[in-house]
């Protein structure tokens, strides 16, 4: 019996401790429960007043900008209607009648060329028919122009 004592008394320690075990994980549960949890916010506060104050700061820029620009826009020139039509209308008619001229001069430059070439074609059907006319000018001219070459 004696086995069996010890064994019975082994297993009523064993229990004892699992029932200290158990309680101080309960009461280890309920402090746990119970405890507030506080994080150190201090390094972040810093950084946190950092960041308001260069909202701030961006937000005074931007403020300032706007009636910069608000400001410059009332004080802008704008034109009458009538006189921005005024200026692209002379502008127009200014392109055209420089349109007109270059095609005026090309133009001209065509008839100037069909001018020389009808002059040169009536000379020469003036002389031809001249030497056609009179015999003794064809062997005149013939004597000149071989006397010319020679030179």
């Amino acid at each position: 019996m004696n086995k069996l004592e010890t064994i019975t008394q082994l297993l009523v320690n064993e229990l004892t401790d699992f029932d200290k075990n158990v309680q101080q994980l309960s009461d280890q549960m309920e402090r746990a429960e119970s405890l507030r949890v506080k994080f150190d916010v201090a390094p972040i506060k810093g950084l946190i007043l950092q960041l308001e104050e260069l909202s701030k700061r961006e937000k005074e820029r931007s403020e300032h900008y706007l009636d910069r620009l608000k400001r410059n826009l009332k004080q802008a020139k704008i034109y009458p209607k009538w006189t921005v039509v005024t200026f692209m209308v002379f502008y127009g008619i200014s392109l055209s009648t420089g349109f007109y001229a270059y095609m005026l001069k090309s133009d001209m430059e065509n008839e100037k060329n069909e001018a020389f070439l009808q002059g040169e074609r009536n000379g020469i059907m003036h002389l031809e028919q001249f030497l056609k006319e009179t015999p003794g000018a064809t062997k005149l001219y013939d004597e000149w122009r071989i006397h010319k070459s020679k030179k």
